[in-house]
């Protein structure tokens, strides 16, 4: 009779705690859409897009309906990945310049037409980024000046492309797009000043009257940078010796934006 009534009290208690009992939610992710309901297309990163083309490391089997493991597989899946990661890396830890373009694949909201400089020193490193639809993909891109006071890196950066507007009927199909950037940046802060002159542009009538090349430029004499905007003179230098100075104004026949 005591048997009967204890296996009847637990029979109640599992029966209350299997009703009471919460059951966990599993987290899915929700595909981001648009007003019309169609799936948004967003931008894989360099890592994603080498994990679409490199072959399982698992399978089933079809006949045992058991998970196999492909070691070899594996081994060179983690290669790729390791040299994947090296490359990033180095691609950071150094200079480069380049013009980045809206995906039209996207219907995100995405950045206009943008140069890019990155700049590095040691294991810290600076991306700046700004509108810019007249130079684009330059050609020569150099580090014409690096110099360090204290805890702060001063740099004369040249650009040069040659002019892809689309917007001046072919008028500067031969023309060129020349810049120069005076950099005051504080690595330890990763902070940055830039300050940009125009010296050449067919787009913008802009006529370097400067005598000397910049990616020539013995890097121990002063700078002399002219130039002709319209129908105004301007002319600036830059001193080695005082580069925190960076591109003073010698003379100019009216005030530049």
């Amino acid at each position: 009779m005591y048997r009967l009534i204890i296996i009847a009290l637990l029979f109640v208690s599992f029966t209350v705690n299997g009703q009471t009992k919460t059951k966990t939610k599993t987290k899915t992710k929700v595909a981001k859409v648009d007003s019309t309901g169609a799936e948004i297309e967003e931008e894989k990163t360099p890592e994603e897009l080498l994990e679409l083309t490199l072959p399982p490391e698992t399978e089933i089997d079809a006949i045992t309906g058991k998970k196999v493991f492909y070691k070899e597989r594996k081994l060179k899946n983690d290669s790729l990945r390791t040299a994947l990661r090296l490359e990033q890396k180095k691609k950071k830890m150094s200079f480069w310049v380049k013009t980045t373009y809206p995906n039209p694949k996207l219907k995100t909201k995405q950045p206009p037409i943008q140069l890019c400089i990155n700049l590095a020193n040691r294991d810290t490193f600076l991306t700046y980024c700004v509108n810019d639809s007249i130079l684009k993909d330059p050609e020569i891109k150099k580090i014409v000046f690096e110099k360090i006071i204290g805890d702060t890196t001063y740099m004369l950066i040249f650009l040069q492309a040659f002019t892809k507007s689309k917007s001046d009927g072919g008028v500067c199909s031969a023309g060129k797009e020349q810049r120069l950037y005076f950099v005051k940046w504080h690595p330890k802060s990763n902070v940055a000043k830039w300050k940009a002159k125009n010296v050449n542009s067919c787009v913008k009538t802009i006529t370097n009257m400067g005598k000397q090349k910049f990616t020539e430029w013995d890097k121990t004499s002063i700078l002399n940078i002219s130039y002709h905007r319209g129908s105004n003179f301007y002319e600036y230098k830059f001193d080695p010796d005082q580069p925190q100075l960076g591109m003073q104004k010698v003379s100019g026949d009216a005030e530049e934006k």
